[in-house]
């Protein structure tokens, strides 16, 4: 999620022996969105279903589907997901969560399941006294044991984690990467970055440290996230100029390419004005000329409740689409 954005506030690598799915217009490229509400009001645990959070509903996805939609990234919650650490996992939550892989691979889709934590525990960082690196791992294996036997299913481990050191997280994400394939689940793995997980220092902030990540099922995907706003915060409704939109995401691209890795931008957005969608085009335009290296994209964002947020897919009460799908679906459907 974009840097100090409250989503209420907002409403006032390699692909392994696995079914793939089929890409637009003969593209590798997979298309996609997020689709936010189960993380909604974080503050407010464990919060009201229906009010202070919502699961995305079956005309969201026939919406997305109707648009071309392949990829579906899931911001959870894990306070809500698992109310005590290294505890069972809250049945009522866990219940959405596979009702939407369920109507998600009915539509034709594969689930991202995006722990939208920042590396932490109600505030605590992993690796803290109060957020032991067992509990994280702990959490992986609940969760490969529920959904190990469902291809459709990829494991995003952790949104934007606030760990200091690069090194450290990717210590966690190895760990938590063994315990998956421990329970013998196939699934594709997204391991991200710390440092906002940008697209544009990736190889800076995280290259070496996540160059180090070891699975033996050569699933893994590599998550970066990258807005077109000036700081890259995904906070403002303006845009750089378009020039600039190459250069945000050719270092974590050329990357991918130097370590025969696949990548998904997982979050990227960019407002109404002329200038972003510019933007927006160029960028996925880029996205699609290097169908080697980039397993897939998701926009940020979709989902039932944001009302006028500047980044909306969601269609306005009327019918009216938004013009920043109008892009994506142009974009998806020209011819490589």
């Amino acid at each position: 999620m974009p840097g100090n954005i409250n989503p209420l506030a907002a409403i006032a690598t390699l692909v392994l022996a696995l079914p793939v799915m089929a890409s637009p217009a003969g593209a590798a490229v997979l298309p996609g969105v997020n689709l936010a509400g189960p993380g909604f009001a974080s503050g407010k645990l464990p919060g009201r279903f229906g009010w202070d959070y919502v699961f995305p509903r079956q005309q969201e996805l026939d919406y997305y589907k109707a648009k071309g939609m392949k990829l579906y990234r899931l911001p959870l919650s894990w306070e809500r997901l698992q109310p005590e650490l290294s505890g069972e996992l809250d049945q009522a939550y866990l219940g959405h969560v596979k009702d939407f892989v369920a109507a998600a691979k009915a539509a034709g889709g594969m689930t991202i399941i995006d722990i939208h934590n920042y590396g932490k525990y109600r505030g605590q960082l992993i690796g803290s006294d109060a957020v032991p690196p067992a509990a994280f791992i702990d959490l992986w294996s609940r969760l490969a044991h529920q959904f190990g036997s469902s291809p459709s299913v990829i494991f995003g481990l952790m949104n934007e984690p606030q760990q200091k050191s690069a090194d450290e997280w990717a210590q966690l994400q190895q760990q938590a990467i063994d315990v998956i394939r421990k329970t013998g689940a196939r699934n594709r793995i997204s391991v991200s970055g710390i440092g906002w997980d940008g697209a544009h220092n990736f190889p800076q902030v995280n290259g070496d440290a996540l160059a180090r990540l070891h699975d033996p099922r050569n699933a893994l995907i590599f998550e970066a996230h990258q807005y077109f706003d000036r700081d890259s915060s995904g906070t403002s409704p303006d845009c750089v100029p378009e020039d600039q939109v190459e250069g945000r995401l050719a270092p974590f691209t050329d990357w991918l390419e130097a370590h025969h890795a696949k990548g998904l931008l997982g979050e990227f957005g960019a407002g109404r004005s002329p200038q972003c969608l510019a933007d927006l085009r160029r960028a996925m335009t880029y996205l699609y000329s290097r169908p080697a290296n980039w397993f897939g994209w998701t926009y940020w964002s979709g989902g039932p409740i944001w009302g006028e947020y500047m980044y909306t897919l969601e269609p306005k009460k009327d019918g009216t689409e938004r013009p920043q799908m109008g892009v994506l679906t142009d974009t998806m459907h020209a011819k490589p």
